[in-house]
């Protein structure tokens, strides 16, 4: 890590982000290297999704620090992937995002798809290589958003059917904690869509007790349903949260990793163990 240019005003548009988002950037910056060059001699072709691209570079709301997003951090590591594709919404955070990377990493073989992420399934598929046996190939999707509502886990279930591991944000706190009153409606269908199944209030009623929040029981069913797809999941202490250091150590996400190879899970505890706060996102200039 360390291309300062990523960190440098560029006249482009700039989404808010919290001063926690540098931790979980070194995370799976962390992780993307782990990765790509772990699995550069086991697999001919390397792709890397990204569900929730947004516009590549951030500024933090407390300090107008300008930080590098997803996209540019998994461009920026050594053992790049062969292929990116970038999904994004917003039209102007797309837009944002190919200047940007036309900028700094002009020769990498990216695609981009405006749209919605549960409405673009299709494209998202169509836009990932063949692979055969001869010509075999990994994929590593990205999915970061800021709320449940934003992610169904039907897209899940469909891009799954191809080989692909995911690094996941559950807004366990930020968002799905502190709705609890709104989400366990019968009528709110939010957390049916998130989970991919509306069993879990009955499941909750049944097993409160077990979770000392809401937001963790919710966390911990997600990763129980990606497990019923065939994915490597043990306890809670797979998942790493990430809190707000900076107002009281309060939690906001978990981020959790999930593969049905073992090698991937190795890499994701190693990322938890040798990843801190105190790395740094860009360096300066000399």
């Amino acid at each position: 890590m360390g291309n300062p240019e990523m960190c440098k005003e560029d006249g482009l548009v700039l989404p808010e982000a919290g001063p926690w988002a540098k931790t979980k950037h070194i995370k799976i910056q962390y992780y993307f290297q782990l990765f790509s060059t772990s699995m550069k001699k086991k697999w001919k072709t390397r792709v890397y999704i990204d569900l929730f691209a947004s516009a590549g570079k951030a500024r933090i709301k407390s300090t107008n620090e300008i930080i590098p997003g997803s996209p540019l951090l998994a461009l920026e590591i050594k053992d790049q992937f062969d292929n990116y594709i970038f999904v994004e919404k917003d039209q102007e955070y797309i837009g944002a995002l190919k200047k940007r990377i036309d900028s700094l990493f002009p020769n990498q073989n990216c695609s981009y798809i405006n749209g919605d992420c549960n409405l673009q399934v299709k494209s998202i598929i169509s836009a990932i290589p063949s692979f055969d046996r001869i010509n075999n190939g990994l994929s590593l999707c990205f999915i970061d958003p800021y709320n449940s509502n934003q992610l169904n886990f039907n897209t899940i279930r469909e891009i799954s059917k191809i080989y692909v591991d995911f690094l996941i944000l559950i807004p366990s706190y930020m968002d799905i904690n502190r709705n609890e009153h709104a989400y366990i409606k019968e009528d709110n269908p939010t957390l049916d869509l998130f989970l991919g199944t509306d069993k879990w209030r009955e499941d909750w009623r049944k097993n409160r007790t077990n979770y000392n929040k809401f937001g963790l029981f919710i966390a911990d069913y997600f990763c129980i349903q990606m497990k019923n797809l065939g994915y490597i999941y043990n306890n809670l202490s797979d998942m790493e949260l990430i809190k707000m250091e900076v107002d009281q150590n309060l939690p906001l996400y978990h981020i959790a990793f999930f593969s049905r190879n073992k090698l991937g899970y190795k890499f994701w505890m190693e990322t938890k163990k040798n990843t801190t706060k105190q790395f740094d996102l860009c360096f300066d200039e000399e």
